[in-house]
């Protein structure tokens, strides 16, 4: 859980506005939608080539390039 809180920390440090809910699953999961649309999965390789979490500041560069402005 402590990479979801730090990842929720970046985007709302990012992004002000941004309602983010954590969702608990069990089985090594770790994806990250915004609006519906999944920007990043651990386990489906979305936004990445390997299984893994997320770098700091990764998923707000996503969002950058999805066109979410920041605060």
């Amino acid at each position: 859980m402590p990479r979801a809180l730090r990842v929720r920390d970046e985007i709302q440090s990012a992004y002000a506005q941004a309602r983010v809910t954590l969702l608990p699953k069990a089985g090594g999961y770790f994806d990250v939608a915004v609006d519906g649309k999944t920007i990043f999965s651990k386990t489906e390789k979305i936004a990445t080539a390997i299984e893994r979490f997320p770098e700091s500041g990764e998923i707000t560069t996503l969002l950058k390039e999805a066109g979410y402005t920041q605060n």
